[in-house]
This record gives structure tokens, C-alpha cells and sequence, in this order.
């Protein structure tokens, strides 16, 4: 039958929409056909952090389309669109950093340091503006902040900091300061850059989200050597500067999104302990040139950390060397021979 130009059929009765159904519903059949409101749609649920409606769509889909449609919703989620105060159309985005420290936490994060390294580095070259948070968040609070949440923390920080910090306690993100030793941090900020600007990389770059559906035949345009080594560059001046400016600060990466950010820190590597590992490793070996597994240490303190020697039982030499540490760590490296020798003397 045909229809009205009003949206009415010839019986002067509502026409149906193309896209009936709850929200979920209408997610998933926008997104399945790639039609653009589906952006705006998503905004609005995670705008009013109807968190539900997402996981019901997730609920919607084949099993194979979730990783796709999860991912571009959580990316989705820490960008929006908006107007500046000068007028300019402009995107914000939420970026994380990956830091491991060393030391007491109950200060928060040097942010102008973070922010002057930034700047220096050419890493955010095409931003308009970038504010950090001046607080270091715990990683493991931070895996289960869902799309909505996400969304939540971005729209606070382009309120105030007062806002964003106010909304990290309350989801109990922030880390601990109490808690000693090295251990893995994190700190957010908000990058705002030209709409154009990120418009133009969006249409050499990134692929149609339905294109990824199997993702066996994507593959990842290659960076130009030129721009990788500047990037590298960029990065390696970066880490240096921010621990230079904050001697609690062992190791400081830039992640991109959360997901990267979750991701860089379940890397082993980010979970050595440096020479207090490698301390533990000494003491194995030396008891393994033993026939009855006792160890005994001698323990010289030097100004870089600490100085061993391991004896077996008969007083013969196994080993010795030299253990960089800072003060923290020395109490721990202390603890750790009390706990795998016989004995433990300074000298």
C-alpha cells in the first residue's frame, strides 16, 4: 500500500518505523547496517549511562559480532563531539598512562610535569588542549568500569577536575596510597583536537566496523618508518622527562584507550621487579651449587642499593654481587633474604 507524505498510510494510520523495538533492538539493527545514526543513538544510551540496554544488545548479537560491537562501543565511549568555547568543532578523548612507582602515593601524580613532557615530546602534536587528573588510579578498579562509566568519568573532566576526581572516589578508583612497594598505576587525561583533523585520519585509516566481523582479511595500513622512528623518539623523550620530574616514577607509557591501557599493563614485563627479582634469582642459584639447600649472607648497604655474598654451610664462597635498589626496595630485598637463608649479617 502506498504511503502518505505525512508518515501516515492510506488509511490515515501512523506508519511504522523501519526501526521498531526497544533500544537494544534498534542498537543492534543500526549497527548491523552500518547507518550512521547509530552513533547518535549510542550516545544518547551512554550519555544517560543506561549501561542495561548495552549489555541487552550485547545479548543480541551472534557470538561472533560481539568482540566488534563491544570494542566500538567502549571506544565510542571515550569520545565525544562537541563545541568549544571558541566556537570550534572539536573532539575530546580520553587517554590513559601506564606508570609503575616506587614510594609513598599519598601525593598526587605531578600533572604539569606529565603535561610539559607531552608537549615537549610531540606526541599529542595535533591537540588543542590536554589536562591530566591529579590522581593515580588503581588498574584493577579500572577493568571493571563498563562503556557508561566510561562515558560518565569523560563528561566529568570537560565539566572540572573537582567533578572527575569527585566521580573516581565514589567508584572507588583510585589506588591506594597506603599500599607499599613498586606497584602499577595509572593516571587519565583529556585530549581535545580539530574535528576535521581527526575526521581526515578516520577516512584514510580506520576500516568499516562490519569489515573486522572475522577480521581474517583486515590488515593494519603500515606506519611510515619515518613517522615510526619520531614516534619512538617521542616517546622515549617523554618517559624520560616525566622521571625526571617525579623520582617515583620508574616507568611511564602513554596506552591510547582503556582497553590499551589494560592490555600494556598485563604485559610480563610490566611485572618485573627489577633487581628485586633478580635477588631472588641469586639466592636460587647459590642454593642450588649446595648439596642441602643453606644459603648464608653477608649484606653490605652501598649508596646504589646493596652489596651480597652468598656462603654454604661450610663457609665456601657460592657467589657475590652488587644489587641497584632504591630505599623502598631495601626493606623488601632485607625481608626477602631473611625469608630464603639461614642467616643474614651486614657487614
Amino acid at each position: 500500500m502506498a504511503k502518505s507524505g505525512n508518515g501516515r498510510d492510506g488509511t490515515g494510520k501512523p506508519a511504522p518505523s523501519r526501526f521498531t523495538g526497544t533500544p537494544a533492538d534498534r542498537l543492534v539493527r543500526l549497527w548491523r547496517s552500518n547507518d550512521e545514526r547509530f552513533d547518535e543513538l549510542l550516545d544518547e544510551t551512554l550519555d544517560s549511562r543506561r549501561q542495561a540496554v548495552l549489555e541487552a544488545a550485547l545479548g543480541k548479537l551472534h557470538e561472533e559480532e560481539r568482540p566488534e560491537f563491544l570494542d566500538e562501543v567502549e571506544t565510542i565511549a571515550e569520545s565525544v563531539r562537541r563545541t568549544d568555547a571558541q566556537g570550534d568543532d572539536v573532539i575530546a578523548t580520553l587517554f590513559w598512562l601506564a606508570v609503575e612507582v616506587s614510594g609513598e602515593l599519598t601525593q598526587p601524580p605531578s600533572v604539569d610535569a606529565i603535561e610539559r613532557a607531552l608537549d615537549s615530546s610531540g606526541l599529542l602534536e595535533n591537540a588543542s588542549d590536554t589536562r591530566l587528573l591529579p590522581a593515580w588510579l588503581d588498574p584493577e578498579a579500572l577493568v571493571y568500569l563498563e562503556a557508561a562509566d566510561r562515558r560518565a568519568l569523560l563528561q566529568r573532566m570537560l565539566t572540572s577536575n573537582d567533578e572527575a576526581l569527585r566521580f573516581a572516589k565514589d567508584e572507588e578508583l583510585l589506588a591506594d596510597p597506603a599500599d607499599a612497594g613498586i606497584r602499577l598505576v595509572s593516571v587519565v587525561g583529556l585530549v581535545e583536537e580539530e574535528a576535521s583533523l581527526i575526521d581526515d585520519l578516520d577516512q584514510e585509516a580506520l576500516p568499516d566496523p562490519l569489515q573486522l566481523i572475522g577480521g581474517d582479511d583486515y590488515e593494519e595500513p603500515e606506519l611510515d618508518p619515518v613517522e615510526e622512528e619520531r614516534i619512538r623518539q617521542a616517546l622515549a623523550s617523554f618517559t624520560d622527562a616525566v622521571r625526571t620530574a617525579d623520582p617515583r616514577v620508574r616507568r611511564c607509557e602513554p596506552a591510547g584507550g582503556l582497553n590499551d591501557l589494560l592490555d600494556l599493563l598485563a604485559e610480563a614485563d610490566w611485572a618485573d621487579e627489577g633487581d628485586l627479582g633478580e635477588l631472588a634469582s641469586f639466592i636460587d642459584v647459590a642454593s642450588d651449587e649446595t648439596s642441602d639447600a643453606v644459603v648464608d649472607t653477608v649484606v653490605t648497604r652501598t649508596p646504589q642499593g646493596l652489596f651480597v655474598r652468598a656462603y654454604g654451610a661450610d663457609g665456601r664462597l657460592l657467589d657475590e654481587r652488587a644489587f641497584a635498589l632504591d630505599g623502598n626496595q631495601m626493606d623488601q630485598a632485607m625481608a626477602l633474604l631473611r625469608q630464603r637463608c639461614r642467616s643474614v649479617a651486614e657487614g
